[in-house]
């Protein structure tokens, strides 16, 4: 049984060594995959009717990649675990896709304007330092190309399960498997927070999802439609 508990980083570096995230992330990585197993809707609906290169940047697994004959996937993870779970998945399941053990703030192995379209689902949250996160915005900037769309989302702040922890700031929370927990790092964006990093990095905001009935995700994230210009 997972027990999920949610703590301040401060709070919780006070009497805990910093956790390794990447250490984090290769120790859940098993039981995370059969947790998260589904494409979103939102984003299967957003890849409908896509073509050509499509950069997934924090990939995990692979479950947003859905096959097409017209998709050519790049996934970027820093866990080599959940690479190698992403080359397995899109093994099975025939997609074609290339996948890269990388950190999201440093993609300058890709050229500039070499992507047709974006995915960074539920990863830009799990960046830590200010810094880090607004380099990997600019980095996903970069190497979309002109006109380019692509889909973003981070967890709503909003949610009653952080009220603890005031709704903001860095935070870890507890994934407990066989009576080990692991930390998870992630920041909290306020609303107006996130969408002054985007367009400070020279993004366009074209839609704000707003939550869906019967849509858990929509619910519980901020969804944001955007393109490079």
């Amino acid at each position: 049984m997972t027990i999920i508990k949610i703590i301040s980083k401060k709070d919780y570096e006070k009497t805990h060594t910093k956790p390794n995230q990447k250490v984090v992330w290769n120790e859940i990585a098993k039981p995370w995959k059969t947790y998260v197993v589904n494409p979103i809707p939102i984003v299967k609906e957003f890849l409908k009717n896509k073509k050509g290169k499509i950069i997934d940047l924090g990939c995990g697994a692979g479950r947003n990649m859905i096959r097409s004959k017209d998709i050519e996937y790049y996934g970027i993870d820093f866990s080599e675990i959940q690479i190698k779970q992403a080359e397995e998945y899109c093994k099975k399941n025939n997609i074609h896709a290339h996948l890269y053990q990388l950190e999201a703030d440093n993609l300058k192995q890709f050229e500039n304007e070499m992507f047709d379209s974006g995915l960074c689902i539920a990863s830009l949250h799990c960046i830590e330092l200010k810094q880090k996160r607004k380099k990997a915005l600019k980095e996903f900037y970069r190497v979309l190309r002109k006109d380019a769309e692509a889909l973003i989302t981070v967890w709503n702040s909003d949610d009653k399960r952080f009220k603890e922890v005031k709704n903001h700031g860095e935070i870890y929370m507890s994934w407990k498997e066989n009576h080990i927990p692991h930390m998870r790092y992630y920041y909290l964006f306020k609303k107006k927070e996130f969408i002054e990093l985007i367009t400070s990095c020279g993004f366009e905001i074209l839609e704000f999802y707003e939550p869906r009935e019967k849509d858990r995700f929509s619910k519980k994230n901020w969804i944001i439609r955007l393109k490079k210009i």
